[in-house]
């Protein structure tokens, strides 16, 4: 079951090559022009979304939500259309839609610069230099384009899984290495591959039927699926209508469960076992709390250990919110009794859920570049937590890779990168915290006690006799007093913010 996702700049060749690929082969042939026009009859605004990218440096959240419809419309028309075998699809970003998903074939197209020039004459009936400022704009533009929709550039070859260069190549070539490159045993779906798509579809369909229902229609939700188990956290203002979406997604084709949860935002808990009685997940659930945020689960399997025999979610309760934290749910034993271990995921969502903190858990093969295509879609983290990583490498590789991998994702998901270690310093007020607050406050009393009892002293060295004699003994005093005062001070008042829940 190949499915081919092929990339081109506008005027290429794009477009004839995936027809030339499906004349070969006989697999169904699906364009980016087709999804454009099948978002204009559900009622998604594209047209105002691709203006505002290219002319506002700010996106309303109503157009932020367009986009989430458009990439869950992208999503069900190829996860749909696939289903039943094969698929070539071809845009002007196809190979970064379906991020996270192994087995598809990501190819791109190389045309020169003045190919397209001469094709965009054609087709357009333009002079060289009106088709060279076109060309020329609308290249910026569909960077700017993948850039806010796929958080992604063009240029980044990491992205294609194959990339041609048709200068010196024809159609008919290319199409046959495109097809021999299909039928190798790489790019064959394996079951944890449909796994994922099953759970993409289901996400897309999940937000593409709340958006238009009108009780929902207007909500800022985050959409994730696990083994057709769906979980959506909502904003506090919008809690009343956490029962409308439990109602909306109960016939939902492949939804064996709903979990609703409330949530300013969310934190992303990373590690390679989790344990829902250990100290880590009192201080991630502690910090949620206080901010009033969801904790979603990755569990990172680095070795590819995990792979297929991740089990399926244990089921829970079908809606459930901080006030709703005691309900509990009925775990759906039968499905969960034999099913081999997952590293303490299933437990840990199953004890989030129950206390109304869970966005879901789910598992990734891999690294950085797997985290962020398994999480980029549904982003909206306000805290991403490093666990214990990498843990067969060694202790020092373990530190270095841990620390590469946080530095990947704070520059790709623009969110705070913290160590599962540094939480209890970092966020939370403990016993050592309690200690540190002591000292720095008798610290502050200490100096302010000896300022204002040896203020004679004190104004001769600033301003007096001995100042005029030893100057330089007053400029290096200050400048280290200052900055000793000020940090045992801002000490204090932060600790005791934290002390009150004031980050």
């Amino acid at each position: 079951m190949p499915i081919v996702l092929i990339s081109s700049s506008p005027h290429g060749s794009g477009k004839e090559l995936a027809q030339n690929l499906a004349e070969k082969t006989g697999w169904p042939l699906y364009s980016r022009e087709q999804v454009v026009e099948k978002a204009h009859e559900t009622g998604i605004r594209l047209s105002r979304l691709e203006t505002s990218i290219i002319k506002s440096p700010v996106i309303s959240e109503n157009l932020a939500r367009e986009k989430d419809l458009y990439l869950s419309l992208v999503t069900k028309t190829i996860c749909e259309t696939a289903s039943n075998g094969n698929l070539i699809y071809h845009g002007r970003a196809g190979h970064l839609l379906s991020p996270g998903i192994h087995g598809l074939l990501r190819v791109g197209l190389g045309n020169t610069f003045e190919m397209r020039l001469e094709r965009a004459m054609k087709q357009l009936n333009l002079p060289m230099e009106k088709a060279r400022t076109y060309l020329e704009a609308l290249d910026v533009d569909i960077e700017k384009w993948i850039h806010y929709v796929h958080r992604e550039t063009s240029q980044n070859p990491l992205a294609y899984d194959l990339f041609l260069n048709l200068q010196h190549m024809g159609l008919e070539n290319a199409a046959s290495i495109l097809y021999e490159t299909a039928m190798l045993k790489e790019f064959k779906l394996t079951v944890e591959s449909r796994n994922k798509m099953d759970d993409k579809c289901l996400a897309a369909n999940a937000r593409l039927q709340l958006a238009k229902t009108p009780e929902t229609a207007g909500m800022d939700l985050g959409i994730r699926a696990v083994k057709g188990v769906v979980t959506v956290t909502y904003m506090p203002r919008q809690k009343v209508s956490a029962n409308t979406i439990s109602r909306v997604l109960g016939d939902l084709k492949g939804c064996r469960e709903t979990i609703c949860t409330m949530a300013e935002t969310n934190i992303l808990w990373i590690q390679e076992t989790f344990d829902p009685e250990g100290a880590n997940f009192g201080q991630v659930t502690q910090l949620a709390k206080r901010w009033g945020a969801a904790v979603e689960l990755l569990l990172l399997d680095s070795d590819n250990k995990i792979g297929e025999s991740l089990p399926l979610m244990k089921t829970v309760s079908s809606v459930s919110s901080p006030s709703q934290a005691e309900t509990g749910g009925v775990e759906d034993d039968d499905e969960t009794d034999h099913l081999p271990d997952d590293k303490g995921l299933s437990n840990t969502v199953e004890k989030l859920v129950a206390i109304g903190r869970s966005a879901g858990g789910f598992c990734v093969s891999g690294a950085a570049r797997e985290v962020i295509n398994a999480v980029k879609d549904n982003n909206n983290y306000s805290l991403i937590i490093l666990g214990n990583l990498f843990l067969s490498k060694g202790h020092e590789t373990s530190t270095r890779q841990t620390r590469e991998l946080g530095l990947e994702l704070k520059g790709r998901l623009k969110a705070p990168v913290i160590d599962s270690a540094e939480l209890d310093s970092r966020f939370l007020f403990g016993k050592s915290q309690a200690i540190r607050l002591l000292g720095y406050a008798l610290a502050t009393v200490f100096i302010y006690w000896l300022v204002f009892t040896f203020q004679k002293p004190i104004l001769n060295v600033l301003g007096g006799e001995l100042h005029s004699k030893f100057k330089w003994v007053a400029s290096i005093g200050v400048a280290l007093f200052v900055p000793v005062v000020a940090y045992i001070y801002s000490t204090v008042t932060g600790l005791i913010l934290k002390l009150v829940d004031i980050d």
